[in-house]
């Protein structure tokens, strides 16, 4: 099982070795620092007794309330078999060794499963305090019983007896494989080439062992540090990177920049810069301490329990009643006292920061690692700088002048009256030709020649709302009213800059920008365009810009400071249709509030070599751009759970939602630990999403209306400063289907469906059939009526009146002209009475088809020698409706016209089918075959036999089609149903 561990490790080791960031800069105060504290009401659990850090860059924490995990934003209780934990300590392969306070110790795996390695009724080893791993994959423990590890599967007693009776602290295993054990009384060696255990001879060596980053092994107990003396190892070797975050340390811990953080010097914490490289071999922390943290509104309790360093650099300490965790913040705070954070700010040709707080008119002095130095002999109301670099301080009466450490004094204007009053001067600006000053009493003045003059003896505008300085004795001024114009020796030219609101910011340069409400915007040519970023918000109301010597853009915004990089600046300024890219460092990296805009004067001051300084409402703060410390760990994305409204279900492959599952969540996380809150994340469900989607810092997937299938779900994480992790986070889930998405009862569906139309198909036939048949029976009773009112009433009259007519000529002599003339009539009407009685016949039964098409086909044949006819009658012959017999033989003789008269064909047939479901007729050709255009040629000559075809068809409910190709004949066939077609039996 160890050497399965063993197997992991070094891969691990050398990736936690690349990941490893920086440590905090002691020059940098603790109260500057960023500082979080965690309670109960944040869930954290109260008396964390110890810390470490895995793989995966989880933080554990172990309390007498069980074993609980952080990933920076949330605290979660792992399930374990005891609650109360008495110390952790991360293995390079990602598990965690587990003790208890009674006794026991636990392997916790990545994958959440444990593993005991001791059997708590067969031993009685106690409490284990401490516990470390070798390169051979052995396990080394104290415990208030001796020293012990763990090989091959099971336990074994180094040392045990008197000497370890009392409190055991701890157990190290240097970089050169050395294991050392210490308890209240002695440090222990274990010399592998005798494989025996060697005690210190020193007694006053005991208590909690560190290592600083030089790989000198440290004791650390009460308020002292000791060096152990240590055999001699040849080259010196430093410690494991990994020696700050496997386990939390009670006696204090080295960062990995050497800074001594101790615990109980007397109380909270305090932190020694550099004692790692210190000579001495004794360390004092309450008294070499050059910062502190020991009031009780600084911690979340000064009752201190371990200190831990992360992999990413920050320092964790637990309390008594809560976490506090300490990292840089990218802004430094002045601090400078006072009421309020109204400055103006300049520098004197020294570099030298000068700071005004306008309310009081206190005059500071402010440098880097050092509290702001007041000016007790001076006071002002502004700064600023004229062309020479100069500082200008704005007083009471006049302005002074301080130019490489010499002072002169420039007096100011007085006011119409007897006695001079004191001016509350609130701006000043040189534009190389003309020193320009405002105050409340005089307005706006300008020096010329050593003279003041008032604002009527300038060609200014009326109304000035901001003010800077262009080239000589140029002044670009704005009036709040979308408008901007250049005053120029005298000159004015007006430009619009309506598209970013109101203004709050001038910012000349080679490229003039403006800021407003609305954004920012650059002058190209004689007009003004907007930069189009995707979030205008960081950019709205800019009062501060400057340029560092890379050619980076850095604004002072609502947001807090914007970051604009050379490249992405001159892509935006190349084409502002394209979103401008930045960085914002805001309140998360003590960015105080949001530019200030209270007195309309600059709040950037460049000091040069990369140092900004930016004066925002809640007060100033610095930047050094050159020192910006990137968290260069990557992040390491992992999967939480899926889960629907009801329950939540385990990450297998796949993972497998039950039926009707159609709205579920993921959760994921990625430990990031500096700061949490700019982690960003971004997701895909193969199968449903198209591409990633951008989560920002939301660690769930959302999904609804989620039909059955298997998709995989993909994650993947960027931290706060743009790291990409270099693993995507896979979890393939299967939604099983509800008994109405499985696929047999969807095509169960859709043949009810099949059917239900072809139901309705039939029920509709039947409904049309119906109609039909009854509009035939109605034509039939019709024609029934008629045949009888023509046999009952005109044939009898008829017959009648032929009667009477030969009684007469009967009576008339046989040679008799005029008997002859009667007799002749006499035959015309017996004819006329054949041919009614014929009439009466048909319409009784009909026209016959067959006869009717043989006499059509063979009048026509006469008429057209070169085209044979003939009539062809398949399957048995039934009796047919009268109409049908009607409408048929019609359409058939019609048929036979078009054939013989526009085919040109050799051959004419014409067939008649009894099938057993319909009647079929057809006539069909050889000829030509149907021409479209001379179709509608002839329609517009109004010859309708084809319409009538048609209409014939449709009269009895036949189907009627024509098929037709060039060069090979047509054919037109009329089918109709035989229960239409054929007489009832």
């Amino acid at each position: 099982m160890l050497a399965r561990y063993f197997k992991l490790a070094l891969s691990a080791a050398v990736i936690l070795v690349a990941q490893h960031a920086s440590a905090l800069n002691p020059k940098i105060r603790l109260q500057d620092l960023n500082h979080v504290s965690w309670s109960e009401k944040d869930g954290v659990p109260g008396d964390i007794q110890s810390m470490a850090q895995s793989r995966d860059g989880w933080l554990w924490l172990g309390t007498s309330d069980g074993l609980y995990r952080f990933d920076g934003v949330r605290f979660e209780k792992r399930p374990m078999p005891r609650d109360r934990i008495f110390n952790l300590h991360a293995l390079d392969n990602g598990d965690l060794l587990v003790s208890y306070d009674l006794e026991g110790l636990t392997i916790l795996h990545p994958d959440g499963k444990t593993e005991e390695l001791i059997d708590t009724k067969a031993t009685t080893m106690g409490p284990i305090a401490s516990m470390a791993r070798d390169k051979d994959g052995v396990i080394w423990a104290v415990c208030v019983t001796g020293l012990y590890r763990y090989r091959d599967g099971k336990w074994e007693t180094m040392s045990s007896g008197p000497e370890w009776a009392g409190r055991s602290f701890s157990v190290l295993i240097d970089q050169y494989g050395r294991v050392w054990a210490s308890n209240e009384k002695f440090v222990y060696m274990y010399d592998r080439a005798s494989k025996k255990l060697q005690r210190l001879p020193d007694a006053d060596l005991h208590g909690s062992l560190l290592q600083s980053p030089d790989g000198r092994l440290w004791v650390a107990r009460a308020d002292m540090v000791r060096l152990v003396p240590t055999p001699p190892t040849g080259q010196q070797l430093p410690r494991d990177p990994n020696a700050t975050q496997s386990e939390s340390r009670s006696g204090g811990q080295f960062d990995r920049d050497g800074n001594l953080w101790a615990l109980k010097c007397p109380y909270g914490i305090c932190r020694v810069a550099n004692a790692g490289a210190s000579t001495a071999s004794v360390i004092i922390p309450s008294r070499q301490a050059d910062d502190r943290l020991d009031q009780q509104w600084q911690l979340s309790a000064l009752s201190t329990n371990v200190v831990l360093e992360d992999r990413e650099g920050n320092i964790w300490v637990s309390t008594q009643s809560g976490l506090d965790r300490f990292r840089e913040n990218k802004l430094i705070p002045a601090r400078i006292p006072g009421p309020t954070a109204i400055y103006s700010t300049a520098s004197d040709t020294e570099g030298q920061l000068w700071v005004v707080e306008m309310l009081n008119r206190a005059v500071w002095r402010v440098s880097p690692g050092v509290p702001p130095e007041r000016d007790p002999l001076r006071s002002g109301w502004v700064l600023a700088n004229d062309r020479d670099g100069a500082l200008l301080i704005a007083g009471k009466r006049d302005i002074e002048r301080i130019y490489h450490g010499r002072s002169t004094r420039i007096a100011l204007p007085l006011p119409p009256g007897t006695q001079p009053p004191d001016l509350t001067v609130i701006g000043m600006l040189d534009d190389g030709k003309i020193l320009w000053m405002a105050s409340l009493q005089t307005g706006l003045m300008g020096l010329v020649d050593g003279k003041w003059l008032p604002r009527a003896s300038f060609n200014l505008p009326k109304r000035i709302f901001m003010s800077a300085a262009g080239g000589v004795g140029q002044l670009w001024l704005s009036h709040n009213d979308g408008k901007l114009t250049l005053y120029d020796d005298g000159k004015l030219s007006e430009f619009d800059i309506g598209m970013i609101g109101a203004e709050s910011g001038i910012f000349p340069g080679p490229q003039l920008v403006v800021g407003g409400r609305d954004g920012i915007a650059f002058k190209r040519e004689q007009h003004f365009v907007q930069l189009q970023p995707r979030d205008a918000e960081p950019l709205r109301n800019v009062t501060g810009m400057a340029v560092t010597a890379d050619g980076d853009r850095w604004l002072n915004g609502s947001k807090g400071v914007v970051h604009i990089r050379r490249e992405d600046w001159e892509a935006s300024i190349a084409q502002p249709a394209l979103p401008l890219k930045y960085a914002v460092i805001n309140v998360l990296e003590g960015y105080p509030g949001r530019a200030a805009m209270d007195n309309r004067l600059p709040t950037i001051f460049n000091a040069g070599n990369g140092r900004l300084w930016f004066r925002a409402t809640g007060g100033l703060v610095r930047l050094e751009t050159a020192e910006l410390k990137l968290n260069t760990v990557k992040p390491l994305v992992q999967l939480l759970a899926v889960a629907t409204g009801k329950a939540s279900y385990p990450l297998l492959a796949p993972a497998v939602l039950p039926p009707g599952s159609s709205n579920f969540s993921i959760e994921y996380t990625a430990p990031g630990l500096r700061k949490p809150e700019g982690m960003r994340f971004e997701y895909q469900l193969e199968g449903l999403d198209q591409g990633w989607q951008q989560a920002g810092t939301r660690r769930a997937a959302y999904y609804t209306n989620v039909g059955p299938g298997h998709y995989r779900f993909h994650v993947r994480a960027v931290n706060e400063d743009g790291m990409v992790g270099d693993t995507i986070a896979t979890q393939s889930i299967e939604i099983t289907p509800t008994v109405m998405q499985t696929w047999w009862f969807r095509l169960l569906c859709v043949l009810a469906l099949l059917l239900a139309i072809y139901a309705a198909y039939r029920y509709r036939i039947k409904v049309a059939t119906s109609a039909i048949a009854r509009q035939m029976q109605a034509r039939l009773d019709e024609r029934e009526r008629i045949a009888r009112t023509l046999h009952d009433t005109f044939l009898q009259s008829v017959q009648s009146l032929i009667l009477r007519v030969s009684s007469v000529s009967h009576k008339l002599p046989h040679d008799s002209a005029t008997r002859d003339k009667l007799e002749n009539i006499l035959s015309d009407a017996d004819r006329a009475i054949t041919e009614g009685r014929d009439q009466v016949h048909n319409l009784r039964s009909g026209q016959d088809i067959e006869a009717a098409l043989n006499e059509t086909g063979e009048i026509l044949a006469a008429t057209h020698p070169a085209t044979a006819f003939a009539v062809v009658v398949a399957g048995v012959r039934r009796s047919l409706q009268a109409p049908v017999q009607d409408e048929f033989a019609e359409i058939g003789q019609e048929a036979l016209r078009n054939a013989f008269a526009h085919a040109k064909a050799s051959d004419v047939t014409a067939r008649i089918e009894y099938a057993a479901d319909s009647l079929i007729l057809s006539v069909s050709d050889n000829g030509r075959g149907l021409d479209a255009e001379e179709v509608k040629r002839r329609q517009a000559e109004r010859h309708w036999g084809l319409t009538g075809m048609k209409e014939r068809a449709k009269r009895v409910g036949a189907q009627f089609d024509i098929a037709s190709e060039a060069g090979k004949g047509t054919t037109v066939t009329v089918k109709l149903p035989a229960r239409l077609a054929y007489d009832r039996d």
